[in-house]
């Protein structure tokens, strides 16, 4: 295992992922595509993906989707401390009533949406059990068993979306 590695599991079926060109891994970043399947569970698939991925800090992000510069150097620099840590990305800035209750949401919940991705240290992920329910609303229960652990990193940059649509299957 890399030192500082972070690995990008992009969360999504085989059918909505295969239009899409996935980013080429190098010594500090590992890029996966979940390419769920409707006769396989996604929360084994999930569990599988994290176990058998080369990071220190894993990263959950929804098709379309990938961090900014500034945002993966933060992460890079998380993974390399190799401590606990887990959190999420901004709202891209959007003045739409839909959009401004999303980040009401999440801003009284304390728990990210899709859209906003979420990142978290693999040992801290394994301390917790693992995903859990992988449901409606995908970061609620895996929110829940880090806040058992430890609070969240304050929110990263607001990712890069190349598509508006966001559903993973």
């Amino acid at each position: 295992m890399s030192q500082g590695l972070v690995t990008y599991i992009v969360l999504g079926s085989k059918e909505r992922l295969k239009s899409l060109k996935c980013p080429i891994s190098d010594e500090e970043e590992e890029y996966i595509f979940a390419n769920f399947s409707n006769n396989f569970s996604c929360e084994k698939k999930i569990d599988e993906l994290v176990t058998n991925s080369n990071g220190n800090l894993i990263v959950f992000l929804p098709p379309s989707a990938y961090p900014n510069l500034k945002a993966k150097n933060i992460l890079k620099k998380i993974a390399m401390l190799d401590l606990s840590a887990w959190g999420w990305f901004r709202f891209k800035e959007k003045n739409n009533f839909f959009h401004n209750i999303k980040k009401i949401s999440t801003t009284l919940r304390n728990i990210p949406t899709l859209e906003q991705g979420i990142f978290f240290s693999k040992r801290l992920y394994f301390s917790v059990g693992g995903i859990g329910d992988f449901c409606s609303d995908p970061f609620k229960e895996i929110s829940k068993r880090f806040y058992t652990r430890i609070d969240p990193q304050n929110p990263l940059p607001a990712l890069i979306i190349r598509s508006t649509n966001l559903e993973i299957f």
